[in-house]
Order: C-alpha cells, then structure tokens, then sequence
C-alpha cells in the first residue's frame, strides 16, 4: 500500500499536482494573509531559492513526510511482544495509509503532518527510554500542522492524552508537559484565530498568481485554493442537505464497518466499557468538520487514525490491561484480516466494496 502511494505521488508530480493533493499546500500568502498560508509560502520560498519546481518541492515533501511515518510506524510495531495484532490493526480500511491506498484522490493532505506527529511520539515511546528530545518534537510538528491546517486542531485531545499518560507513567517532568501542553494549545488557538480573521479571499487568483509566476500550471488552482472563495454557508448548506440523502445511510454503514476491527483488537487489549466509550465519545472531536465539509469520510479516516495510534502509545506505554499481552487467538486474526481486505473507505461517503485486495488484484490482471 505504502509503495502504491508513492507511485501516486510521482503520478501527481508527473501531471503537474493536484488540485487538491497539492494545490491545498500550496495555498500561500505572498500576496496577502491567508489561512493555511504558512506551508505554500514555505514551499514557494523554498522553490525560488533553489530553482525548483513547486510542484517538485511539494511532492517531494509529501514523500518524504510520508515515507519518515512508515518507517517509524514500522520499527516501532517491530519493537512490540504483540506486533502481529498492531499489524492488524493498521491494517483497518479507515487508517491513513489503507485510506489512500484505496481512495487516492482522499489521500496526502495536510494531515500526513499530523500523522508524523503521531508516528514520531509512537517511536519515542517504544525506546527503552523515552526519548525526551522526540517527544517536543513531536508537539512541534503537531504546531507545524495546525498552523498549516486549520481542521487538524481537532486532534489536538488525542494528543493531550498521550501526553498526560507519559507524564503519569513517569518518562517526562511536570514541567515538559506543561510546555507540551501550552505549545498545543496556543498553536490551535492562534490557527482558530487566524482562520477566523483571514477565512476567505474575494479572488482566489490573489493566492493563485504567485505559483503561476512560478511557472506552475493554472489547473493547480481550480481545487482547494479556489474553494477559498467560497463562505462557510456555501459548505454549511451542502453538508445539511447531505443529512437527508441517501449517502447518510451509506456513510453510517461505512463508520459501522470501520469500528468493527477497531473495537474487536481494542476489546483483546483493554477494558471493554473503556474502550466501547472512548471511541464512540472520541468521533465527538471532529463533528465540526462534517458541518463544514462534505468529505465525511476522509473526516470518518481522521477519527479512526487518531484512536488507532493513540492505541498503539498506549500499548507501547503499558496503560492499558494490567494482564499480559497476546496476539489475537488464530481464527479471530484471520477472519478481521480478510474482512480488512475485502472492503475500503472512500473521502466522500460511499464503501469501497474489494477493497485493497480487489484493486490489488484489478492491477495485477490489468497488466498482465
């Protein structure tokens, strides 16, 4: 899946971007402030002083970013008594890197900072001793993030938790975790601040016309920076009409199969009630993001992502059941990795019937 990614990273590189895979990064504010305009500002800084293609510069960003969360994700699940079952679980079709493999057109937004966030903090807790320089690293780009996005403060709760239980297992000083804490928090409240204040643009060309002049092709900007434009009872009055569609039934199945291979890996692993009631209450901290913004599946991917590898800290920290660990009994582990398999999420909010595997298999025979 992670190869498949990066094929579709050069793809987008090879076709000039995305308007959304990376015209979202590149939203900019060389010509006036701009929420979201710190990394595209970055990025065009960057691709003036060395020459390069923007577009260039973001891809190869998006990959590198990409590729630093598969190798820590890996080494850190390797480091595990009960790797098999942790493979499983981010195996789930709503984890990151199943969700884009299946639906691309969902996949690389700016989220993948976060995702690094995440990945950095899992590794620092699986060492032996917890990494004090990683872990406010990881709330730097935590900030980086949300400052980058405005819809990625809505993990920031996931993050005090993992925070606060370091702190209680005894690895940080009361002090670093104020700090982690403050950081967090200030870098959401300054990022709502600035989206408030700077929410929209009259002419998306404003934003657009600095990557032209880069030499950028103009279709880059028919996507996320020209929703730019658009106020919030634009998305508001799309995301209500949506409650009485048939996609609401589709959406609801889609979430239903999702917390299946969560709940049932989770239920192996700690208290079922706990668990039962911190997943469901969890999908509370981004129900903002589906008032304002149709994608409710890529929204459905950042709550599973989020309780899977804050799962994952937890386990590595040992918080969770008091019992020894296990990987999951053989028939329970072979029949959640073929239902993993055979069914994916898509952004919007329909389910992928085949999955990874169909279009693993569609590939194959299709080059065949």
């Amino acid at each position: 899946m992670s190869l498949y990614i990066f094929t579709v990273i050069y793809q987008d590189f090879a076709l000039g971007g995305h308007e959304w895979k990376q015209g979202d990064w590149l939203i900019n504010s060389v010509n006036g402030a701009v929420r979201r305009g710190i990394m595209g500002s970055t990025i065009l800084w960057v691709a003036g002083a060395t020459s390069l293609d923007p577009i260039l510069v973001t891809t190869a960003l998006q990959g590198l970013l990409f590729g630093l969360c598969i190798i820590l994700l890996s080494v850190a699940i390797g480091r595990s008594d009960v790797r098999a079952t942790l493979w499983l679980l981010v195996l789930s079709p709503a984890f990151f890197v199943n969700f884009w493999a299946v639906d691309p057109d969902g996949a690389l937004r700016k989220e993948l900072l976060v995702f690094l966030a995440f990945s950095v903090l899992f590794y620092a807790t699986t060492m032996q001793n917890v990494s004090k320089m990683l872990v406010p690293l990881s709330a730097v780009i935590f900030a980086v993030a949300v400052f980058s996005h405005e819809g990625n403060v809505f993990f920031a709760p996931f993050f005090f938790l993992c925070y606060f239980l370091i702190y209680k297992g005894g690895h940080i000083e009361k002090p670093l975790l104020i700090g982690l804490l403050a950081l967090t928090l200030l870098a959401c409240l300054g990022t709502i601040a600035v989206a408030l204040r700077f929410s929209n643009v009259q002419d998306h060309l404003v934003v657009c016309q600095p990557l032209l002049d880069a030499g950028v092709r103009s279709g880059i900007c028919d996507g996320a920076i020209k929703a730019l434009e658009l106020d919030l009872a634009f998305f508001t009055e799309a995301t209500f009409w949506m409650l009485f569609s048939p996609k609401i039934l589709s959406f609801l199945l889609m979430y239903g199969l999702v917390c299946i291979s969560i709940l049932a890996i989770g239920f192996h692993f700690f208290d079922k009630k706990t668990m039962f009631w911190a997943s469901f209450g969890s999908a509370f901290f981004f129900l903002p993001l589906y008032v304002v913004a149709v994608d409710w599946g890529r929204w459905l991917s950042f709550h599973a992502s989020a309780v899977i590898l804050t799962m994952l800290i937890i386990l590595s920290l040992n918080a969770g059941k008091s019992t020894k660990r296990s990987d999951l009994p053989r028939g329970p582990f072979i029949a959640l990795t073929i239902f993993s398999i055979v069914w994916g999420c898509s952004h919007f909010v329909d389910v992928k019937w085949g999955g990874i595997a169909l279009k693993t298999l569609s590939g194959i025979l299709g080059s065949a």
